[in-house]
This record gives structure tokens, C-alpha cells and sequence, in this order.
């Protein structure tokens, strides 16, 4: 296909002309460069939610820029169809993460909430996937004034400009793309991602609500509720205000577990899809272990199934065993996903006397410094708590004195349950 670009002198003086399909191709270049522009803004905060959604969108800015360049340098038939077809690609993942929710990454089936900046985003594609097909089935090829040429690409990058400046701020933090020296606060031992970091405002400033009868979620103080014998799975203090999407992340991950959840307000459910307690049944709190489920993430399987948790927790009271969390558990060095930033933060435990099969038999403590016969005193696998009563702290506060959570258990409905 030729371009038509080529600019020839007309008579009468210098005025030269251009083809209405360079016009076009230019403007539809300007619109791809700031598509790009906000994908690669977005990865950083998306490699913290998760690696596939980071490397996903640095893909489709990357190719979006090339295509812009190629559009302006060497268009052709072949590439006004790759762009169609590139553009309707990411569209399609927005709907389906918008409509059925996430297929992959640390929770699946959630769905993602709506922005300024990824809507415009969608929309930019959408005009430029419908002006590839244009110019593949018209004739585009009627001359133009090269000052047309001028007045409109400056006209377009004027205005996507305004645009891209308003999606960039009213985006929030996670639309800044900025890098840090340190690495992740919360990532696992491997250090995943940590050249990826975005900065944020350093404030405790974050309410937010949920459909936990835990209530509102809010931004845990470092170290904060550390029983000894506890300590956070990352060394780095995690103390960076969450991003919008974070916050809303995090939302999201406590209604869906509490949904999820719910069922095993009944312990006799709880025990029927297959937990064991593992720790001594008819203390003040009781956590079950679902052996099935955390062999599936053992071998691979996601960390945060909200579907089937790795453990539940009850808390005994008067009126019997009451659900009080989901508790997440990692395998030994494995992730630790924190799609809620510093909101959702992984802790461990160093002080438990555990048997084969993570069974806790004991604490160790300066009153009782050896474990009991058949079990040793192990570091526990990275865990997370989601909390479905009203602990201090909140929905995803990193743990809580055992009286604490009995006090909370006691305001929650008693389903029946006897002692669990």
C-alpha cells in the first residue's frame, strides 16, 4: 500500500499536499503513543499485584509505541491490520477482567474496577482498531493541504495531551511511575520484582470499607499486634500508603473471602470439606488446616484460593465456635502476594513446637525452652490472616492476642457450632 505522504508543489505557489491516509495514520499514531504511555505507567503497580499483569502491560505499550512509529515511518496493509488486531486484543482482556474478572494471578475471578485512566485508555484503542479497519476498506488516497496535515496532528496531540495529563493525575499514585533503591516491602525471601517500585505518600491515612462484619480496613502501624515468637516474613518495614488500586485490591479480597468463606461459619461444613485442627482443639483459638488445599499450593497452586483457604479459624466462646478468619499460608519460600500493598502484609511464626504435617503441640517459651517428644521448633511458611470479626485493626490486620479475638467472636451471630 503506497503511504501517500509524498508532498508535491502545487500551482500558484508553495502550498504542497499530503493524502487524507497520512493524516489520519499520523493522528492514529498520536493516540497508540499515549495508549502506551499509560500502560507503562501502570506496570510497576501491576508487577506488585502480580508478575503476568506487569509483563503484560510493558508488552502492549512496547508494541503499541512500535506500531506507532511503524504508522508515521513505513505504514502498510499489513500493518493496519496488526494494529486492528492488537488494539481489540487488549480490549478484549479489559472486558473480561472487567465483566468475569482476573483469569490468572493472586485472585482470580475478582474483577477490576473502573478508571478514568484505563477507560481512556480502552476507548483510544477502540478508535484506533476502528480507524485501522477504515482505512483497510476505504479509499483514503484524496489530497489534503499539508497545512491539514499540521492542524489536525497538532490538534489531536493537543487534546490527548489534556486527556493523558487528567488520567495520569486523577489515576492516583499507581498512574506515576517512579523506581526505588529498596525493594518491595512484603515480597518474598526471593526478592521478587524488586527493581519494580512505584513511590507513594507515606500517611496511615486509609479507611476503607468492606462487606466483613471485620469493618473497615485500615493501614496496620509496622510490627504492629507482634506477639513474641512472631515477626513479619519480609525484613523490610512495609509502610508505604497503598495505591488506589492496592486499596481497592484489598477491598476486594476481603468481601470475596468473606463470601467465599461464610459457608464454614458451620464447623461441621468446615470439617465435611475437609479440615483438621492443628492445633489443639478447645483452646480459646483453634486454627483447622485443609491438607488438600495447601498440598495444592505446595505443588504450585495459588497461594490466595478463596475459594478453599489453606486454614480457617475459630474462636471458642459461650455460645460455641464462631468463624473468625481465613488464614493463607504459603509453601516454604514461596510467594507472597500482596495485591493490597502494605494492607495486605504476611507474617510468621518462629516460636511453635510443630509435629510432621504442621501440627502445633506447643509454644516455646523462657518457661518451656524444649519442644515436646516428636516435634521440633520450626520456622512456620509465610501466612496472611483475613478477619471476619471485629479485631482491632481491621479486616487485614496482621494478628491479634487471642483474648482479642475472643472478645470479637462474641459479637459475631453463634452458628450452633459446639467446640471447635
Amino acid at each position: 500500500m503506497a503511504d501517500g505522504g509524498a508532498t508535491s508543489p502545487r500551482p500558484g505557489g508553495d502550498q504542497r499536499s499530503v493524502t487524507r491516509r497520512r493524516v489520519i495514520l499520523s493522528c492514529l499514531a498520536i493516540l497508540s503513543v499515549a495508549t502506551a504511555v499509560i500502560h507503562f505507567a501502570v506496570a510497576s503497580s501491576h508487577f506488585q499485584e502480580y508478575w503476568l499483569f506487569g509483563v503484560f502491560m510493558l508488552v502492549a505499550g512496547w508494541l503499541q509505541l512500535l506500531w506507532a512509529v511503524g504508522a508515521v515511518v513505513r505504514p502498510s496493509s499489513s500493518l493496519l491490520a496488526g494494529g486492528a488486531l492488537l488494539n481489540a486484543a487488549i480490549i478484549a482482556v479489559y472486558v473480561v477482567t472487567r465483566t468475569m474478572g482476573d483469569i490468572v494471578g493472586p485472585t482470580p475471578r475478582a474483577t477490576e474496577p473502573f478508571g478514568f485512566g484505563d477507560g481512556l485508555c480502552t476507548v483510544l484503542e477502540a478508535v484506533i482498531a476502528a480507524g485501522c479497519v477504515w482505512l483497510l476498506a476505504a479509499r483514503a488516497d484524496q489530497p489534503v493541504r499539508h497545512a491539514g496535515l499540521i492542524g489536525s496532528t497538532a490538534a489531536t496531540g493537543a487534546v490527548t495531551a489534556v486527556l493523558l495529563s487528567v488520567a495520569l493525575v486523577a489515576g492516583g499514585p499507581e498512574m506515576v511511575m517512579s523506581v526505588s533503591a529498596s525493594s518491595p516491602a512484603g515480597t518474598s525471601a526471593a526478592g521478587t520484582h524488586a527493581a519494580m517500585r512505584m513511590s507513594a505518600p507515606r500517611t496511615s491515612a486509609v479507611s476503607l470499607a468492606t462487606k466483613s462484619p471485620a469493618g473497615k480496613i485500615t493501614m496496620p502501624a509496622p510490627g504492629m499486634q507482634m506477639a513474641p515468637g512472631m515477626k513479619m516474613a519480609s525484613s523490610a518495614p512495609c509502610d508505604a500508603t497503598p495505591t488506589r488500586r492496592q486499596q481497592e485490591a484489598a477491598v476486594r479480597l476481603v468481601n470475596a473471602s468473606w463470601k467465599d468463606a461464610s459457608k464454614y461459619q458451620n464447623l461441621a461444613v468446615a470439617k465435611a470439606a475437609g479440615y483438621r485442627p492443628i492445633t489443639p482443639v478447645g483452646l480459646p483459638v483453634v486454627h483447622y488446616l485443609n491438607i488438600g488445599s495447601y498440598l495444592a499450593t505446595i505443588t504450585g497452586g495459588s497461594v490466595l484460593d478463596l475459594a478453599e483457604p489453606q486454614s480457617l479459624v475459630y474462636a471458642n466462646t459461650p455460645r460455641g465456635a464462631v468463624l473468625v478468619a481465613a488464614m493463607y499460608i504459603t509453601r516454604p519460600g514461596g510467594p507472597t502476594p500482596q495485591p493490597g500493598g502494605c494492607l495486605t502484609q504476611w507474617h510468621i511464626h518462629t516460636n511453635l513446637c510443630l509435629r510432621p504435617g504442621l501440627g502445633v503441640v506447643a509454644v516455646v517459651s523462657p518457661a518451656h525452652p524444649a519442644c515436646p517428644p516428636g516435634s521440633r521448633n520450626r520456622v512456620t511458611p509465610p501466612m496472611m490472616h483475613i478477619w471476619f470479626v471485629p479485631i482491632p485493626g481491621g479486616p487485614t490486620a496482621i494478628d491479634a492476642p487471642d483474648s482479642q479475638v475472643v472478645h470479637a467472636a462474641e459479637q459475631a451471630p453463634a452458628p450452633g457450632n459446639g467446640v471447635a
